[in-house]
């Protein structure tokens, strides 16, 4: 009865005992602050949080017009123009209806749609009469249209890389051909298709055009080869000065000094896009590369989500946390995580109490922190029983050993002897009048006697965790799977696992156990098998084509929008196991692991290469800026062109069939801002940047 009534007047407290009221605010949301041309989005004016009728305008235009695009008050329905205004962004307004008159608003950027590319059309050769094209290329959709000698043709999509349009030649020459997708945006117009006899006649034919000549791509360099696989694994992209010291001072001794780099500044705030704003900024640019990308290594592991913990301040500790640990030990790192106030938020370990402590945290730290569902030898395998089936790691009984010996934890607060609401400004306290006091058996047979406290059972479920002999083959795996190739060896997993387990450091030394990742045969092997590799997600995709290219991050807030669209909004896990599940098989061939092939579906493949063309195109300049002068300046030429491109994006390792295709995309251009754009385009999107070998 006393808890009862203890939480009610905490209830009560949160209703009646807040700070004095203040005059109502009007703000306006919309559900995309970047729009593409002749796309839509809405606008919902909201006064103190509840939504209300307000009046529109567009750059001080009520209700909009056709240059800024239009804008209906009644649905908040914005409609883009299908060509670019003088005035970008916009700024789109809300006035309230009824007095005290408010106004709030919103900035609004319209993009430009991403142009669809032609690599090939065929047949090359037609008489006259109907005929069936089938065109060949990329950034195709269902709204696209196939236009011949400047008139839309009936269209039928087939792929995003493949359309067939119908049609009926009746002169001889050349048909211009081209692909117009939504907003009006037209390829480049390709003209190889020759129309040849017309009524019986064989008029003279214009010769078709010549093809262009093989591109000769330079040798690739060794040296230069082993530096940029050793960067694209340990960091978030290649760039000039990181590539030019790891080639100065070898592998080993680079990975020494980032290592000893102090982590990058995380800002105090309560702001959730702040803190996410400062996250991308350390990885697209702190120094700390192999730190940054273990932090983002470590936070699909020890996942926190801003669906259930909304306020920067509810996922700050979470974050600094992972950073401050992150080439530390595990078991510190662990210790430290059970009892952050993020942590305890999301999975409920935070007044979790007698007489039912909640179960989630215990069931997680154990199948996807520390241990995994099953027994593990030491190589990453299966142990299994004598009928062949998997040993499981623990059982419902377990689970619920391990809440009763994980409960009576508050917040900080007040209240120093009973519960406290949800604070996030330290770590969880104990609280014995609220820990079970029974005896448990924890895993391996390990028991508990009862009427310990809530620190002493606290102290031994870590140590249970941390001297199991599954930790060190489970997290050797996942760290090997987030910087080096999806499906190791047992042999690597073992050697890992050994210096997870047994290094100098001590028992789960992270600076060892990621050194030995990254430097391990297997990882350092430059000529990688067909097996090996790892599909970059959107973030290590787009952050790595930004730092080749070496640009410069601005502000990435209204960044994050595109990569909602592509399933990876930092801070905003969808689930406990992150973006993608660490068991994700690889299409197609399931005796192989792909976790990254779960957000890479053939629409989200779609919105990633338009993210990739949008950022070479300049949409975003104003976020990121990236300056494509150097290739433009070449571009005329295609063989100088290409081999710039594989030079900057994958450091001589493209291969002749990607070069050719890129060759025969850039013959029918003559535009050299287009050139250069096409050529990293195509290069940026092909399976060879997007994997890393």
């Amino acid at each position: 009865m006393l808890f009862l009534r203890r939480w009610i007047w905490v209830a009560l407290c949160v209703l009646t005992c807040a700070a004095p009221s203040f005059a109502a605010t009007l703000t306006l949301e919309v559900t995309s602050p970047t729009v593409p041309l002749g796309g839509k989005a809405w606008f919902t004016g909201k006064l103190d949080g509840k939504g209300i009728l307000v009046n529109l305008a567009v750059n001080g235009i009520a209700g909009g017009n056709a240059s800024v695009g239009y804008i209906n008050s009644q649905n908040g329905l914005y409609e883009a123009p299908t060509k670019m205004p003088s005035t970008n962004p916009l700024t789109v307004t809300a006035t309230t209806t009824t007095t005290p008159m408010q106004t709030a608003s919103a900035m609004l950027t319209l993009t430009g749609p991403a142009m669809p590319v032609i690599s090939s059309v065929s047949p090359l050769t037609l008489n006259c009469g109907p005929y069936t094209l089938t065109i060949k290329g990329g950034v195709f959709s269902t709204a696209s249209v196939v236009w011949v000698n400047g008139e839309a043709r009936p269209t039928a999509y087939v792929s995003s890389t493949q359309l067939t349009a119908t049609g009926t030649a009746s002169s001889a020459g050349a048909l211009k051909v081209e692909v117009v997708n939504a907003g009006n945006v037209h390829s480049i117009v390709n003209t190889q298709v020759q129309v040849g006899t017309c009524g019986g006649t064989t008029p003279p034919v214009t010769p078709p055009p010549a093809s262009p000549p093989p591109v000769s791509l330079l040798p690739a360099d060794p040296a230069t080869v082993a530096a940029a696989r050793l960067l694209e694994q340990a960091t978030f992209g290649t760039s000039a000065a990181e590539f030019a010291l790891v080639k100065q001072i070898g592998a080993s001794a680079w990975l020494s000094q980032q290592l000893a780099l102090p982590a990058s500044p995380l800002p105090v705030t309560s702001d959730l896009n702040a803190l996410r704003r400062n996250w991308y900024m350390n990885m697209a640019s702190g120094p700390d590369q192999v730190r940054q990308r273990m932090v983002f290594a470590l936070s699909q592991i020890f996942v926190v989500s801003a669906d259930k913990n909304p306020y920067g301040n509810e996922m700050q500790p979470w974050l600094v946390t992972l950073s401050n640990n992150a080439l530390g030990n595990f078991g510190v790192l662990l210790r430290e995580m059970s009892l952050n106030p993020s942590m305890g938020k999301y999975l409920d370990m935070g007044n979790s109490v007698i007489p039912t402590p909640n179960e989630n945290y215990a069931r997680e730290v154990m199948q996807l922190f520390t241990l995994g569902p099953n027994l593990l030898n030491q190589d990453g395998s299966l142990q299994l029983d004598a009928g062949g089936k998997p040993i499981p790691t623990y059982d419902e009984a377990r689970i619920s050993d391990f809440a009763k010996a994980l409960s009576g934890w508050t917040y900080p607060g007040n209240s120093t002897s009973g519960l406290n609401w949800e604070n996030f400004t330290g770590p969880l306290q104990p609280r014995d009048n609220f820990h079970d006091k029974s005896a448990k058996t924890l895993l391996l047979g390990m028991a508990l006697p009862a009427k310990q406290t809530a620190q002493q059972d606290f102290d031994a479920v870590m140590q249970n965790l941390f001297q199991h002999p599954n930790l060190p083959p489970f997290i050797a795996t996942r760290l090997i799977r987030a910087f080096v190739t999806s499906n190791p060896s047992p042999a690597y997993i073992k050697r890992v696992a050994d210096v997870f387990a047994h290094s100098g450091g001590g028992r789960g030394d992270l600076k060892a156990a990621l050194s030995a990742v990254l430097l391990d045969p297997e990882a350092r092997m430059d000529g990688p098998t067909l097996t090996e590799g790892r599909l970059k997600d959107p973030m290590l995709h787009s952050l790595s084509l930004i730092r080749a290219l070496n640009g410069t991050v601005i502000d990435p807030s209204n960044l994050f929008w595109d990569y909602f669209l592509m399933s990876e909004k930092l801070l905003n896990s969808p689930s406990v196991f992150n973006f993608s599940t660490p068991m994700t098989r690889l299409p197609g061939s399931p005796q192989y692991y792909g976790p990254e092939f779960q957000i890479y579906a053939a629409s989200l493949a779609v919105a990633r290469a338009n993210f990739l063309y949008a950022l070479l195109n300049g949409d975003y300049k104003s976020m990121i800026s990236i300056d494509i002068t150097p290739f433009v300046s070449v571009a005329a030429n295609s063989q100088m062109l290409i081999n710039l491109v594989d030079a900057s994006l994958m450091q001589g390792r493209m291969s002749p069939s990607t070069a050719q295709a890129i060759n025969v995309a850039l013959f029918a251009s003559t535009d050299n801002r287009q050139r250069a754009i096409t050529a990293l385009y195509l290069t940026a999107i092909s399976a060879e940047f997007a994997v890393n070998e």
